[in-house]
């Protein structure tokens, strides 16, 4: 939704509503004076189709400040789709400059109103209003006639540690850490080693000590920790039924749903609403 917003700027005026931090489940967070990802996420091509576009999106991420480096230790998914190009991509950068837009208003969108050729967000007039595929907003009417979006709130438990410098494993992501971690990565810098792992359902009762405690390949590296950080991300999840309903009954308005929940192939699809 930022690269769409950096696209459109250059001939539009454009607010953007967020009410949390800026990047959703690719936001940056801060720990011991250091930038890191409290999220586990990461930019791969899915298939042989969409190798091409990691191109694309390292040269337009690097236009807007990011910053994208190879990854020094084991890179695994869990897609049967063996990865050509991969990269460790450090979006600081982007939203460092969209912040510097002045274009944030921190509102949560109660409601929208769309007519054939008007569209009113929480009262205000646009011309075009754009939603990412998982968002959560009270009330949609349609032409006076309200829409049913339902959407369930999922909720993802990471947990950060700021190691001193020390001997642990060299990976730079994996989707199967151990018994307690799914998604986890290890990322060195000058002063310290960060991890960041995505809980196992089963064990999101755990406070961040006994995490480590009860975790297979952490439990023995306690005495090099500096700091603990748990973060949940609330996400808004909707049905493919619901979404596709509500596709369908804004086609006539001036109300666009971009595909947001697969980096590469939702980038892909930006090229077809805007270049």
């Amino acid at each position: 939704m930022i690269l769409l917003y950096f696209r459109l700027r250059k001939k539009n005026s454009i607010d953007v509503y967020e009410k949390s931090n800026i990047g959703g489940a690719w936001q940056m967070g801060e720990i011991n004076r250091q930038k890191y990802t409290p999220h586990n996420n990461v930019i791969v091509a899915m298939n042989k189709q969409e190798e091409k576009y990691i191109y694309m999106i390292n040269n337009e991420l690097k236009n807007l400040g990011c910053t994208i480096t190879k990854p020094s230790g084991e890179y695994k998914t869990g897609a049967n789709y063996n990865h050509k190009n991969v990269y460790i991509h450090d979006l600081s950068g982007l939203y460092s400059r969209f912040k510097k837009s002045k274009c944030l208003i921190k509102k949560k969108i109660n409601n929208i109103k769309a007519f054939s050729n008007k569209v009113f967000v929480n009262g205000i007039e646009y011309d075009q209003v754009y939603l990412p595929c998982c968002f959560d907003i009270n009330k949609i009417v349609i032409d006076k006639t309200s829409v049913n979006i339902f959407s369930y709130k999922s909720i993802s438990h990471h947990l950060t540690i700021v190691y001193k410098k020390t001997k642990l494993p060299n990976i730079s992501y994996t989707e199967n850490f151990d018994n307690v971690f799914d998604r986890a990565y290890f990322k060195e810098n000058n002063k310290n080693i960060i991890f960041t792992g995505r809980v196992r359902r089963k064990y999101k009762k755990l406070q961040s000590n006994k995490l480590v405690d009860v975790s297979n390949l952490l439990k023995n590296t306690k005495d090099d920790i500096l700091k603990l950080k748990l973060k949940k991300y609330n996400h808004y999840i909707i049905e493919e039924n619901i979404l596709s309903d509500l596709k369908s009954k804004i086609k006539k308005t001036n109300v666009n749903i971009i595909e947001t929940r697969q980096f590469v192939n939702s980038y892909k699809l930006l090229n077809n609403v805007i270049k």
